[in-house]
């Protein structure tokens, strides 16, 4: 999974830095903002190489300063680094606990961090969805359009089965709602015609029993409504 984070970190202004940390427990990435970004954050991309419960709290416990340290001082990052960074840990949704989720996210030490958890279920199916696509670069305004998927039914769909659905979908949605510059845009619905609509509708004979309705100049009250119905059909009829 972390492949397809470091895609969404390149494709949306932000660049990979060159940078040799310990590789025995992890595979991590670095990114900094592109030079003519106004941004300012950087991000770390963590997949650990045995997932497990028991290996993520050793990661908070022990590994997250020692990257931090080793990256402070390497002489790759400016000022905002220290004060500035989010790790994006990735990591098997079943071999990991919710309190140790949260125990993750809640610390305050080092890195600002966002837990990604995935099925196998669903990486793979991103990963065939992008291919079927041939989506190489997944920028915002990708996201947004699988979101958006079919007017919208897509999320629905999803909100009436969102912890039996393992796709595509649910898993661009857990990414999203981790990556803070990726915004939702919400799909423009094209407001239809109402009275084209209602002449696409009608059959011919309907049709013109409509055009005479509505080009008649009347007065419509409650003490004439009968009067004017028993007028109106007898030019009908």
């Amino acid at each position: 999974m972390i492949n397809i984070i470091n895609n969404i970190l390149s494709s949306n202004g932000y660049k990979q830095v060159e940078l040799v940390l310990q590789q025995d427990v992890a595979d991590l990435y670095l990114f900094c903002p592109l030079t003519d970004s106004k941004r300012e954050e950087y991000f770390f991309t963590v997949q650990l190489r045995t997932q497990s419960d028991s290996n993520a709290q050793r990661l908070l416990e022990n590994q997250a300063q020692e990257w931090f340290e080793s990256i402070s001082h390497s002489g790759k990052v400016d000022q905002t680094f220290e004060k500035n960074c989010t790790m994006l840990l990735c990591h098997e949704e079943d071999k990991i606990s919710r309190q140790t989720i949260l125990m993750i996210e809640e610390d305050q030490y080092n890195f600002k961090k966002n837990l990604i958890t995935a099925s196998q279920q669903e990486v793979l199916a991103l990963q065939n969805y992008l291919a079927q696509e041939q989506v190489e670069n997944i920028t915002a305004k990708v996201i947004n359009s699988i979101i958006n998927i079919d007017g919208g039914k897509g999320f629905l769909d999803f909100k009436e089965n969102n912890k039996l659905q393992k796709d595509h979908y649910s898993l661009i949605l857990k990414i999203a709602l981790k990556l803070p510059f990726v915004t939702y845009i919400p799909q423009e619905k094209q407001l239809s015609n109402l009275l084209n609509d209602i002449d696409n509708s009608l059959s011919p004979e309907l049709t013109s029993i409509y055009n005479q309705l509505t080009n008649l100049d009347m007065e419509w009250a409650e003490s004439n409504t009968v009067r004017n119905v028993e007028m109106i059909w007898g030019r009908l009829v």
